[in-house]
């Protein structure tokens, strides 16, 4: 029986105590449509904003790659990564979803809001 990728969409790897997500389909179209060109900077782009805003302790556990073809992210906490896999899971194949966080999130000069927790 063949196990599920917990880490959907991306793919994981490790070596030497490094551990690293990999995303090739970068969705070229959906960042296409807001001027981006989609490539692993703009994901950096909107994971960073993203994090920045939502978690943004896990933003020091986090290295983002500099491959343009594709995304990567790097850590020696597994579970960091396991945390934004499960957050892009979230939005990756929903497209109303993707849209809705490159709009937000995709954007240089971003403010993140203030988010209380009750």
């Amino acid at each position: 029986m063949k196990q599920a990728n917990v880490y959907h969409p991306f793919l994981f790897s490790t070596f030497n105590r490094d551990h690293s997500l990999k995303l090739s389909d970068l969705k070229w179209k959906a960042f296409e449509s807001h001027d981006f060109l989609g490539d692993g900077e703009d994901w950096a782009l909107l994971l960073e904003n993203m994090l920045s805003e939502k978690n943004p302790s896990l933003l020091e556990k986090l290295t983002f790659g500099d491959e343009t073809m594709m995304f990567s992210i790097h850590s020696e906490d597994k579970d960091a990564l396991h945390t934004i896999a499960d957050m892009v899971f979230e939005f990756y194949d929903d497209d109303d979803l993707l849209d809705a966080c490159i709009t937000r999130y995709a954007q240089y000069e971003f403010e993140p809001e203030l988010i209380i927790n009750k």
